[in-house]
């Protein structure tokens, strides 16, 4: 096993970034080479605006990365490249020409494939405004779910999920710019996205047809890493959901993971590469020992390779989730809670075995035999969980009343999306973000006060021993005055318990 002990007075540096080279981490300065948003609402009538910024000098190409609610799967994919100082700005909608979810922008930077490209039958559109701007929407497609794998292959089920963005690593110039169809060996990269005096980036199409190219020379394409160094990090994101009719907003904000990758990831435009599981083995967490942050390398398993979902699980596992609940009728109060398992796919979906990986313990499976000859059902992966609710005088009750509804499965302390929206209040309760794909409902005995949701589960890694579930997210309430409604978001409590095997 490999061990370094970083005390709490170098512990800020190492988190921060560069001064010492520390293991895959959540970053609490917000910045970082992977940013996780934990939700995106298109549903009735619903907007998720996002921000993606580059802090650093350096031209990044990323990989941004959309994914349905019940089962993570990739609902759009595409390669952003960002130039220095650059920021990347879009939203979420649904689509203009479809009853799923679309991406919208005007933003200049480069993507490959261009926004509003065709991709039949969810093509997108570009329509350039008086103003002489781009507007460029680009539908959400089903068609990783849309087989006989999966009972549910609505496009409405894009309607809801999360997003991921992840740097594959820092834009080089390779070669002369002499050559009029770039070359893998021979390109312009990080002047092609660098943006001008006008705010254009200088060759969009250069980015796009060096991939073109990528494809018919000698296989030496571009995912070879001839363009690109190692990621360094210093990304941030910002997001807010928005809803016209109901007139309230929820700002939210990213999970930043850094030193997540040491190594280019330039993988082409489409790919379900890189994944947010294929980070370096190396995590640095906070240990049993309150008084450190500990760095060590996970142990490989029988492949030689240490199971991919692992170690960025181990980073964001927390025992349980706190926040406030505030549903007083005296004000119009709605809470909801969205709570978000960024890497269960890997662990629940095409595992190879008859078991989930740990920490998760449900397989998923899109479909399974119904109760009569030759039906289908679906069947999620659930978790189970112990609800504890409190009012604002330290009144408790254990168990959260009923329970989830409607339950997807017999017992009612499970959450099975892994996307999870869930609205405070007796079923039937509308949402505080306007949300009815996959939403569910949780009775509480309180019009004001707390609750935590504690998980139970444990990964073993051989070297590191975590204990809950990987969880981000967070807790949207509202309020309505007259004809006025005010929103508020508050990031979810958790707490940590990691050992050294």
């Amino acid at each position: 096993m490999k061990k370094n002990l970083i005390s709490v007075a170098v512990a800020a540096s190492v988190l921060g970034g560069a001064a010492v080279q520390a293991g895959q981490h959540v970053n609490p300065e917000g910045t970082g080479q992977v940013l996780m948003f934990p939700f995106y609402n298109a549903d009735n009538g619903n907007a998720t605006n996002m921000h993606i910024v580059n802090t650093t000098s350096e031209a990044k190409a990323l990989k941004v990365r959309f994914v349905e609610y019940k089962n993570s799967d990739e609902v759009l994919d595409f390669n952003l490249y960002l130039s220095g100082n650059d920021h990347f700005a879009f939203g979420v909608i649904k689509d203009p020409n479809g009853t799923g979810a679309a991406m919208i922008t005007q933003d200049n930077s480069c993507t490959v494939p261009a926004l509003g490209s065709a991709n039949p039958p969810f093509s997108g559109t570009a329509t350039t405004e008086a103003n002489g701007a781009v507007t460029r929407i680009q539908p959400f497609t089903n068609f990783l779910y849309a087989t006989s794998k999966d009972v549910d292959s609505s496009i409405e089920r894009t309607l809801t999920g999360h997003v991921e963005v992840i740097e594959m690593g820092e834009l080089q110039n390779v070669g002369t710019p002499t050559v009029t169809t770039p070359q893998p060996n021979n390109t312009q990269w990080r002047s092609f996205a660098t943006h001008g005096a006008t705010g254009v980036p200088a060759n969009c199409a250069g980015l796009v047809a060096g991939w073109t190219a990528a494809k018919t020379i000698n296989g030496f394409g571009y995912s070879n890493n001839v363009d690109v160094t190692a990621p360094k990090g210093g990304l941030y994101g910002t997001s807010y959901h928005t809803n016209a009719a109901s007139a309230a907003a929820f700002g939210f904000e990213p999970t930043a993971v850094d030193d997540w990758q040491t190594a280019a990831q330039h993988e082409s435009p489409g790919s379900e590469l890189p994944s947010v599981m294929q980070g370096q083995p190396a995590v640095t967490l906070k240990t049993d020992d309150a008084l450190l942050w500990e760095t060590y390398t996970l142990n490989a398993n029988s492949g030689g390779t240490v199971d991919q979902a692992q170690a960025i699980s181990a980073i964001l596992s927390t025992t349980s989730i706190s926040n406030d609940v505030m549903i007083n009728p005296a004000i119009g109060g709605m809470t909801d809670w969205v709570i978000t398992f960024p890497t269960k796919r890997t662990h629940v979906d095409n595992t190879g075995s008859t078991n989930a990986i740990a920490p998760f313990t449900d397989l998923w499976a899109g479909s399974t035999a119904g109760p009569t000859t030759g039906s289908l059902i679906e069947k999620p992966a659930c978790e189970p969980l112990t609800i504890m609710q409190y009012n604002r005088e330290e009144a408790g009750l254990a168990g959260g009343g009923p329970g989830f509804s409607p339950s997807l499965t017999a017992a009612t302390d499970e959450i099975c999306n892994e996307v999870a929206v869930v609205a405070m209040g007796a079923a039937g309760t509308a949402s505080a973000l306007s949300v009815t794909t996959g939403l569910t409902n949780l009775s509480t005995p309180y019009a004001e006060g707390w609750q935590t949701f504690t998980f139970g589960q444990e990964m073993d890694n051989g070297t590191l021993k975590t204990k809950g579930l990987p969880a981000i997210g967070f807790a949207a309430y509202k309020v309505s005055n007259g004809a006025m409604s005010y929103g508020n978001a508050s990031e979810h409590k958790t707490a940590s318990n990691n050992s050294i095997q």
